[in-house]
């Protein structure tokens, strides 16, 4: 190699770092993308490694003395030690509404007779779980039945309670009937993280070649409205999106035999409603940058922290308060939740109109601001 190809090598590398340099979009991403991920991972992977102050419920349907006092007994013990927010229902109806909205993740019911079957040696309560996350599972239930065996020690020892007390045994069972495999609460988010790649970045990277091309003045030299291109191609990413979500779940059923308990209409609408958002949210993004590789820098920063902390691989639970505020602000958490709720769990729409109002709110309110943003970058 000739000396004077060093210097031309130079020449080369000095002016792509010049020309990244002087776009400060690309500058200010490569910059936060990493110092994001770290924090992310910092805090949601506490020193501690322990969930707390999980939501349960207790539904009572024995009003006797017995009960009331096993049950102010249990509530103490639960929230003592920090490991639940202990929740009280008047019927089971609202506490297994509220376990499919995600506000709780366990009930604690107290069937009729409690108070009469533990004088008599022996009683039972029921506690339902979600089935949604395997891993939060154990914990809850681990913790339920800790504080159970504490109550039947005490029991024993008629601490607080009359000599003639029994035993109280502890039946789980979920909402729906067997056992989900992880893979089946991973699933839903697999298909959301694609929807993400899809709607989020698929239009705003359009629009980035397109303007590169030149292609995107030759569409607006003709009749179409600006309203009609975005909203064209945002139906397109929200074909391929649903597309590649089927795809998904029929890989999922055949490799890994996921159930879908679920209505597919219902889901179908979650899946469109939060490309939609998506898509809004990633023409915003990039709708100040001219060039794809600014647009695929911002797209990237966007994406991996949305990913981390929406609840696809990790509870929402597991973050502190402040970064499930951050979550709570993002469209993937409600359509992780809500997809997941109908598929695993066989939620109806009463159950996840919550999510669903948000999904379209997100998107009327992205398009709302996306359009006008379009028209005046295509008129610079």
């Amino acid at each position: 190699m000739q000396k004077g190809s060093f210097y031309h090598l130079y020449i080369v590398m000095k002016k792509d770092l010049t020309e990244f340099y002087r776009v400060r979009a690309r500058l200010v991403s490569m910059i936060m993308l990493p110092i994001l991920l770290m924090l992310l991972f910092g805090y949601m992977f506490p020193s501690s490694g322990s969930i707390t102050h999980i939501p349960i419920a207790i539904v009572n349907q024995d009003q006797s003395a017995t009960a009331i006092q096993v049950i102010n007994s249990f509530t103490y013990m639960a929230q003592s030690g920090n490991a639940f927010n202990v929740l009280t229902y008047t019927s089971l109806a609202q506490a297994q509404q509220a376990l499919l909205q995600g506000k709780i993740y366990a009930i604690v019911i107290f069937r009729p007779g409690f108070g009469e079957g533990l004088k008599s040696g022996a009683a039972a309560v029921q506690v339902i779980v979600d089935q949604m996350n395997p891993t939060l599972d154990q914990v809850v239930t681990g913790g339920i039945q800790s504080i159970f065996s504490q109550l039947n020690v005490q029991l024993s020892l008629s601490q607080g309670f009359p000599a003639q007390a029994g035993t109280i045994s502890v039946n789980f069972q979920g909402l729906i009937p067997g056992s989900p495999s992880s893979f089946e609460f991973l699933a839903p988010g697999f298909i959301a993280m694609s929807m993400v790649m899809g709607g989020l970045a698929g239009l705003a990277m359009t629009f980035s070649r397109e303007r590169e091309l030149g292609t995107l003045d030759g569409m607006l030299m003709t009749p179409i409205s600006r309203f009609s291109i975005v909203m064209g191609k945002a139906m397109a990413q929200a074909v391929r999106g649903i597309i590649s979500g089927v795809m998904i779940v029929i890989l999922a059923i055949i490799l890994f035999g996921v159930k879908i308990y679920g209505n597919i209409f219902l889901m179908s609408l979650i899946i469109f409603l939060g490309i939609l958002s998506f898509t809004g949210l990633g023409l915003i993004a990039t709708s100040f940058v001219s060039d794809q590789e600014s647009a695929q820098m911002i797209m990237l920063m966007i994406e991996m922290p949305m990913i981390f902390i929406s609840g696809i691989f990790y509870p929402v639970l597991q973050l502190p308060l402040w970064l499930r505020d951050i979550a709570y602000m993002l469209p993937l958490s409600y359509t992780v939740s809500a997809f997941r709720s109908v598929m695993v769990m066989n939620a109806p729409l009463s159950a996840v109109w919550p999510d669903v109002l948000v999904l379209i709110v997100y998107s009327l309110v992205t398009f709302a601001i996306a359009i006008p943003l379009f028209q005046k970058m295509v008129t610079k």
